[in-house]
C-alpha cells in the first residue's frame, strides 16, 4: 500500500504549489513594470526595441527561482507559464505571446537545470541565459519583420548576459538570502551548503526592494488599468484639458502617406487614416508658455516633440492600430510611431 501511495504521490506537493503561485504572482505583475524599465532603456539609447533586452533576465528570475528552491522537474515550467498568463491579465504589452515566451522559458529553465542533481551557480547561470536569449528568438518569428540578423544577435547576446546575471546570479542569491533568513528550508540535497556573505545579502536584499519599490510607483502613478484602448488624456498647459475619443473625430480623420524609418525597422510607405495631433491640442487650447509636447503609451513609453513643429505638421497623427491608439509621425524616426498611446501631455 505505502508504494502504491508512493507512485501516485503528485508531481507538486500543496506548499511548493502555493510557492509557485506566489512566485509567479509576483513575477507576471512585475514583468509589465519590467517592460516599462525596457522602453526607458530604448529611448535612452534611441531605439523603438533592443536595448531593453538588457534587464531581460528580471523575466526568468522567478522560475529560476522556483527550480532552485523546489528543485522538481516542471516547477520551472509551471512557473514561467502562469507567470505569463498573470501578466497578460495584468496589462502586459505583449499579448497571448506572452505566455508562449513564458511557458517556452519555463521549459528551459527545468531542462538545464534538470542536467545535475546537484546545481550550480554556473549551471544556473547558464540556464538562465538561455532561457532568457530565447524571447529575442520567439519574437523575431512572430514579430520583428525587416530586422537584419546582426541586431537579432545583438539583441540575444543582451538578453545572455542579462539573463546569467539577473536571471541566474540573482535568482542563486536570492534563494541564498531565503536560507540565510530561514524564510525557507535547505534542500537535502545539499546544493547550497555556504551561506552567503552579509554584503552579498545586503546587495541582494536591496536588488529585490529596489524592484518591488519601482513596481509600486509605476501601478500607482504610471499604469492606468482603466483607459479606454481608443481614448487618450490631453492634460497639461491647456485651458481646457479633456479625453480625446476616436469615435467622436471621425469625421475630421484624413490620409496620409507614411514609411517607418527606425534605426533597426523599416516599413515601406503605405497609407495610415487618422486625426492630425495639431487638431487634438488645439481643442484643448494650449497656453502661451507652452513648449512641448508628450505622447505617451500605456507602459510608459513616450515621445516628445516642440510644441510649434506639431501645430504646423498635418502629417502627425493618431489612427487605430489592432483597436488601439498608434501615433503615426511621417517626417520623424520610427521610435516616435508611439503604440497603444494613453496620454497627450502639453509642456
Amino acid at each position: 500500500m505505502s508504494a502504491e501511495t508512493r507512485e501516485r504521490r503528485p508531481l507538486l506537493e500543496i506548499r511548493e504549489i502555493v510557492l509557485v503561485a506566489l512566485l509567479a504572482s509576483i513575477g507576471g505583475v512585475l514583468s509589465t513594470y519590467v517592460g516599462y524599465i525596457g522602453n526607458l532603456i530604448n529611448r535612452l539609447f534611441g531605439v523603438p526595441f533592443g536595448a531593453g533586452q538588457l534587464i531581460a533576465g528580471l523575466h526568468v528570475l522567478w522560475p529560476i527561482l522556483a527550480r532552485l528552491l523546489i528543485g522538481k522537474f516542471g516547477s520551472g515550467t509551471l512557473t514561467g507559464v502562469t507567470k505569463g498568463a498573470i501578466e497578460l491579465l495584468s496589462g502586459g504589452t505583449h499579448g497571448v505571446v506572452i505566455v508562449l515566451i513564458s511557458l517556452v522559458e519555463g521549459l528551459l529553465i527545468d531542462l538545464g537545470m534538470g542536467i545535475s542533481r546537484r546545481p550550480s551557480l554556473l549551471l544556473t547561470m547558464i540556464t538562465a541565459a538561455i532561457a532568457s536569449a530565447s524571447n529575442v528568438f520567439i519574437f523575431q518569428a512572430i514579430y520583428f519583420s525587416g530586422v537584419s540578423p546582426a541586431f537579432i544577435l545583438v539583441m540575444a547576446g543582451l538578453s545572455l548576459v542579462s539573463g546569467a546575471f539577473f536571471g541566474g546570479y540573482l535568482g542563486w542569491d536570492v534563494r541564498r538570502f531565503l536560507i540565510a533568513s530561514r524564510l525557507v528550508p535547505q534542500r537535502a540535497d545539499g546544493s547550497i551548503s555556504r551561506v552567503s556573505s552579509w554584503w552579498r545579502r545586503l546587495l541582494t536584499l536591496t536588488t529585490v526592494l529596489a524592484l518591488l519599490a519601482g513596481g509600486i510607483y509605476y501601478y500607482t502613478s504610471v499604469y492606468d488599468p482603466f483607459s479606454s484602448p481608443d481614448s487618450a488624456r490631453v492634460e497639461g498647459a491647456l485651458s481646457s484639458p479633456y479625453t480625446f475619443c476616436y469615435s467622436d473625430w471621425g469625421e475630421r480623420a484624413v490620409t496620409i502617406v507614411a514609411e517607418l524609418r527606425g534605426s533597426s525597422t523599416y516599413v515601406p510607405p503605405q497609407e495610415y487614416t487618422g486625426v492630425p495631433l495639431f487638431l487634438i491640442l488645439e481643442e484643448g487650447e494650449p497656453k502661451e508658455e507652452a513648449q512641448t509636447v508628450r505622447v505617451i503609451a500605456e507602459d510608459g513609453y513616450e515621445a516628445s516633440f516642440d510644441l510649434l513643429s506639431v501645430l504646423g505638421d498635418d502629417r502627425v497623427i493618431l489612427t487605430i492600430d489592432n483597436d488601439q491608439l498608434r501615433l503615426i509621425a511621417a517626417a520623424y524616426d520610427g521610435a516616435y510611431w508611439v503604440r497603444k498611446v494613453s496620454r497627450i501631455v502639453v509642456r
